[in-house]
């Protein structure tokens, strides 16, 4: 079957979607290998990742997938413990699975015989007896309730209840999907009562093989968390041809049950009644015998519902959700940019004109356009920690490969930065791991000679910062040598012998091209590439990296982002002839300085803020700016990591939403300088990099 693109992209975003949710299954399973709910969610990867390639005759994927599904089913039916081989050969499975489908996903992928091999060996060699209360298949006798399911571990928070009737239609069901596998992955969800009605399974003469006759009655009890909604339900089934065989109906609501059954266009086939019954524990009279069913009263829709044994909470309806191509998105905001500057131009025509009419029109055509800048943008926020699950596997390959047992410990995932940052963040967080990993974390054996724990640790951290978001990659591992650094960069050429630095400038030389101190070059570090790298991406996202370390106790890398790169709130100045932007989230205040308060030098300007002494710069000596200076300048008072400064200006214009342009390739980056924006008038603004204007007009001073 041929499909269009659209399918094609979607397919693949989907499977994408579906290998990372392995992944982090199996990492989250490496650290509680005793959690069934994790061994659920690898299975149920793996089982939708099988549904899918098998729709677009990826057999040898399904065929690997099969196998791995297999395996995890016998975890679940407590024939083999999760240990390292298990996990070792799901890892290098789902890494399969990924070079299979990168090699554009022709379904004559070749297979990895080695790891054929190994999954083969696993599955006939399970490493525990199996239990007496996972049965190997689901009982046949008519209108009886299944004793095998185990009971509903003490919830922590809301259940909702379920009735699912499965009645398979299509010929030959048994060889395109095993209802008892569906059945199966009910069963991992919560409690599932399941009822098998034969009434329709013809003779032995006219039987055929393949096909399914039995229609299963379902009653489930289950947890928020395990299933929200009813399409968590629906995604179970989606692979059947006929979705019609299918009805899911929630009996949370007695009073407006909610039903999941068939399309209005669709006929299901005829049901036979069914009366479902719920087990109750054998009494005391009668050890060992069947236990009593008896009737649970039906809902309007004549539907018999599983009795919690407490009252269900009321179902929580899940927020709808659209995926939409990036590429819409990013046009979207380009969009919304130009309307932004469209809005400038408008606000500042009827200023000129002063009629009041269009000011009221301007001013309302401002409200709006706010609220669709602060709109857009929202929707291009991502939480980082998309980004952070990615580094979890490789901390442990790369650890595992270099003989060091390394934890790393992700926090702040949820903190928010625009997908454009995201996706540009990837590279630079890796080499930055990997330099932790290869030159922070030392081995086992040494961590204990110094009297450290064996197992190191790196934290990767983000948090919210104002108009920033400030990451930290902090290890505890042996630290950085200022004099080692020093004498290896003289000795490459890269200082002179004579040069003044501060511990702070030392450690930021491993960001100078070809600078390493490794002894050796594997295939890890040792080439001085990877930090040139990492500082080159700084600087394409205007952002700022900085390095403290102790010899002997660990490292923090910190990197300072802004929230986007698209559009600002900023405040616009001028000095001489020209204007500037200062992104408004690093502005505290506004003061005059008068005359009075001038010196002949450049060096310790400072005014007197309600006690307090706040440096200043002048705009127009950073820039070497010509013409008088007005009697009385402003200046504009920021704050940044951690401290305040000045910057005089000779007029305060006002705020205006800002949108950001790059100085292009020609120009390149000029310090101080961190992009450039178009005024309502048609004029260009220049934006401020404030730090590191600040930084480099002290620098000069001193």
């Amino acid at each position: 079957m041929a499909f269009d693109a659209e399918t094609q992209a979607l397919f693949k975003e989907e499977v994408a979607e579906n290998l990372a949710e392995l992944d982090g299954a199996l990492l989250e399973l490496e650290h509680s290998p005793n959690d069934a709910s994790l061994v659920n969610r690898v299975f149920r990867a793996v089982h939708t990742l099988k549904g899918s390639c098998d729709m677009f005759g990826l057999t040898q994927v399904v065929t690997l997938a099969h196998d791995l599904e297999s395996l995890f089913d016998h975890v679940r039916a407590g024939m083999r413990r999760v240990g390292k081989d298990l996990l070792d050969a799901a890892f290098a499975a789902k890494d399969r699975f990924a070079a299979m489908l990168t090699e554009g996903a022709d379904p004559a992928a070749e297979e990895d015989p080695a790891l054929t091999a190994r999954l083969k060996e696993l599955l006939r060699t399970p490493d525990l007896p199996d239990t007496p209360d996972a049965p190997s298949e689901l009982p046949l006798p008519d209108d009886v309730a299944t004793e095998w399911v185990p009971e509903l571990a003490e919830a922590t928070g809301e259940v909702h209840t379920w009735h699912i009737t499965l009645a398979p239609s299509d010929p030959g069901h048994l060889a395109k999907s095993n209802p008892l596998a569906l059945l199966d992955e009910l069963r991992s969800m919560g409690h599932a009562d399941i009822h098998g009605d034969l009434s329709k399974v013809p003779d032995l003469a006219t039987l055929a093989p393949n096909d399914c006759y039995i229609r299963f009655d379902v009653d489930l009890i289950a947890e928020t968390t395990a299933v929200p909604d009813s399409n968590t339900l629906r995604d179970v089934f989606c692979f059947l041809e006929n979705q019609a065989d299918v009805e899911i109906v929630s009996c949370d609501a007695p009073d407006a049950p909610t039903s999941e059954a068939v399309p209005e266009d669709a006929t299901p086939p005829a049901q036979p009644p069914t009366t479902a019954a719920a087990p109750t524990p054998p009494t005391s009279a009668s050890p060992g015998a069947p236990a009593p069913v008896a009737p649970k009263a039906p809902t309007p829709e004549g539907k018999n519902c599983p009795d919690p044994k407490r009252p269900a909470a009321g179902k929580k309806e899940a927020m709808p959700s659209l995926r939409v191509d990036a590429a819409k998105l990013d046009d979207l905001v380009n969009l919304v940019g130009e309307l932004v500057i469209a809005q400038a131009r408008l606000t500042q025509l009827a200023s000129d004109l002063g009629h009041p009419a269009l000011n009221n029109v301007a001013e309302e055509i401002e409200r709006l356009s706010n609220e669709l800048r602060d709109n857009t943008l929202g929707i291009r926020m991502l939480p980082i920690g998309t980004t952070f699950s990615r580094f979890r596997r490789l901390v442990r390959d790369l650890s595992s490969e270099m003989g060091k047992s390394i934890e790393l410990v992700a926090e702040g995932g949820e903190t928010e930065l625009d997908k454009t940052v995201i996706e540009q963040l990837n590279d630079p967080l890796v080499h930055l791991l990997r330099n932790s990993i290869d030159h922070g974390i030392e081995p086992p054996n040494e961590r204990l000679a110094g009297g450290k724990p064996e197992t190191g640790t790196i934290i990767l951290s983000a948090k919210h910062a104002g108009g920033e978001v400030v990451l930290s990659i902090i290890d505890d591992g042996r630290g950085m040598d200022p004099e080692r650094l020093r004498a290896k960069a003289v000795e490459k050429g890269l200082l002179a012998p004579d040069a003044r630095l501060s511990e702070s400038e030392i450690f930021n030389l491993v960001f100078l091209p070809g600078f390493s101190t490794a002894a050796k070059i594997t295939n890890v570090s040792g080439r001085g590439v990877g930090m040139d790298v990492v500082k080159r991406s700084m600087d394409a996202l205007r952002g700022k990296i900085d390095i403290q370390s102790e010899l002997g106790r660990g490292s923090r890398i910190t990197i300072k982002l802004p929230l986007t790169l698209a559009i600002i709130d900023g405040l616009q100045i001028k000095a001489g002839q020209d204007q500037y932007i200062i992104p408004l989230s690093l502005v505290e205040e506004c003061v005059e300085l008068s005359h009075d308060h001038l010196d002949a030098s450049g060096r310790g300007r400072t005014i007197q803020l309600r006690g307090e002494i706040v440096p200043y710069i002048r705009l127009r000596e950073a820039f070497a700016l010509t013409g008088d200076l007005p009697a009385i300048e402003q200046v504009v008072v920021t704050h940044f990591e951690g401290e305040r400064a000045g910057i005089a200006v000779d007029q305060v214009l006002g705020q205006q939403q800002t949108v950001i342009k790059s100085l292009g390739n020609y120009i390149g980056n000029v310090p101080g300088i961190s992009g450039a924006t178009i005024n309502g008038d048609g004029t260009m603004s220049l934006i401020l990099d404030v730090p590191t204007l600040v930084a480099s007009v002290r620098k000069a001073a001193a």
